[in-house]
């Protein structure tokens, strides 16, 4: 784990500056430039597009990392993997495309009373599919290659310093909302050529197959698993954006909006998560690979506290400090409130559960995902159709939450049952009994009767509350290693 946390610390870093961006543009620019339903289409544009892209691919984003160990030791200096990881997409892309246009008039039927915005735009999905489509194709592959800081580079901060350039642009009048949307779909290109320029640079970029290691057997495994990955990513993408994609037809582009940057404030709290499994994965794959389950165990373990702790810290600082910032938005998107404490619980169910997800895809066991996710989809969709209509933006909040735990206790109970993996013990207990307890205490009883006063007491006191016992007590071993690093580095 150590190695983890280390390698992590750089994406931890981007991770932030992406959000540092993510909160100018997010908070302060979209709020202000565009009316909620054109902030709205851009989230319905880009949740489609994340869904269309799983179908397209295939399965290989996942493909990539649990099978690139076999064709490296195979063949290490030409094994030709990434020719037909880039060459196969299109053939998913193509039908994607296919059914996509034929589908068309069912889609203008379904938006047009609620969101008439997106049926004219609603063909930008296409183009928008294919670039997402090949950054997480290509972004594995650089992953497998053992970087994972150019992905969160290009996703996380060049990405957003081109929206926020658009987004100046339209301010100042110099672009329409029509080139706005089309610029703002093609600067997603941008992500796919970064990582295709790191792998090129790593001298990485073989287009050449080698057909001897083509073997009938290896074939077989990898269109297995691919398909398996495909339908079980697919559905878990579907999870991640049918709410924005149902709200949007069902409520209205302007409380899509509203539930967008809702969900993007409870959505900074992963941010600890991500940057550990971008190093974890790999790491994972070869432990699984090579069967060294205690090394699989300990990894489950630490990435289950490890993120949980961060988790409730970010948690804590947002739900006592939500006040001000609403204050610095348009009042009308105050009403996502209680999106961020649902769905941020959500998030940290997710946070706690550990890598469980990476562990199932990368094993034997991997089929599991899929048929979890297939009922996680129904449970997601039958929610979302059931609550939005009487609780709105709340409502899809709970059907997103009530989704992560269904999903997350069947792989928790799984991996417990088949290979008697468990994320949990007492430290795991106290340590959301003292968050729990430090969050209460900081948002009901501590009161100085003025927003900007509140703001910076409470949150040094439950920093105090509860990072002071976690690090006193080294709760996590690796977090008090991790501050001793920053300290001796910086300390005069």
């Amino acid at each position: 784990m150590g190695i983890i946390v280390r390698q992590s610390i750089s994406n931890t870093i981007i991770s932030y500056i992406g959000i540092a961006l993510g909160f100018i543009l997010t908070i302060l620019l979209y709020p202000y430039i565009l009316t909620p339903e054109e902030y709205g289409l851009t989230r319905v544009l880009i949740s489609a597009a994340y869904i269309s892209s799983q179908f397209a691919h295939f399965g290989l984003h996942n493909v990539v990392i649990r099978y690139y160990p076999f064709f490296k030791n195979a063949n290490p200096d030409h094994h030709g993997f990434l020719f037909w990881l880039m060459s196969i997409p299109i053939i998913g892309f193509i039908l994607f495309t296919a059914v996509y246009l034929l589908a068309g008039e069912t889609i203008i039927n379904v938006y047009a009373d609620r969101s008439p915005l997106f049926v004219e735009y609603y063909l930008w999905v296409i183009p928008l599919t294919l670039f997402i489509l090949y950054y997480d194709i290509l972004n594995n592959y650089l992953r497998s290659l053992r970087d994972s800081t150019t992905g969160s580079i290009a996703n996380e901060v060049i990405q957003r310093i081109l929206a926020i350039g658009l987004l100046g642009l339209y301010f100042f009048d110099w672009i329409s909302i029509v080139q706005f949307i089309t610029l703002f779909v093609f600067s997603y290109i941008s992500q796919p050529l970064i990582i295709g320029y790191q792998i090129w640079k790593k001298r990485e970029f073989k287009l050449i197959p080698d057909l001897k290691i083509i073997r009938s057997s290896l074939v077989r495994g990898v269109a297995k698993y691919s398909i398996y990955s495909m339908l079980g990513g697919f559905t878990t993408v579907i999870v991640w954006n049918v709410d924005v994609m149902m709200l949007g037809s069902m409520a209205g582009l302007d409380q899509t909006a509203v539930y967008a940057i809702a969900f993007y404030v409870a959505s900074i709290i992963t941010i600890p998560q991500r940057s550990i499994e971008k190093i974890a994965g790999p790491m994972l794959a070869g432990f699984i690979k090579n069967k060294e389950w205690d090394e699989v165990g300990s990894i489950y373990r630490k990435t289950s506290l490890n993120q949980l702790i961060p988790g409730l810290l970010i948690f804590g600082l947002i739900w006592i400090n939500l006040e001000i910032l609403f204050l610095i938005m348009p009042e009308f998107y105050a009403a996502g409130k209680w999106v961020v404490f649902i769905v941020g619980i959500g998030k940290l169910m997710v946070m706690v559960s550990g890598a469980n997800g990476l562990i199932l895809i990368n094993s034997k066991h991997y089929k599991i995902s899929f048929y979890t996710n297939i009922i996680l989809v129904a449970v997601t969709i039958v929610a979302n159709y059931l609550l939005i209509p009487i609780y709105g933006i709340e409502g899809a909040a709970i059907a997103t939450a009530l989704a992560l735990f269904t999903h997350n206790a069947v792989k928790w109970f799984y991996l417990l049952i088949r290979q008697n993996l468990q994320p949990f013990s007492l430290v795991t207990l106290f340590v959301v009994a003292l968050g729990s307890i430090s969050i209460y205490i900081c948002y009901a009883v501590v009161d100085l009767g003025t927003v900007w006063l509140n703001a910076p007491v409470k949150s040094a006191i439950y920093l105090l509350m509860f990072m002071g016992p976690i690090v006193y007590l080294n709760i996590s071993p690796d977090l008090n290693n991790l501050i001793q690093t920053i300290y001796k580095k910086w300390k005069p």
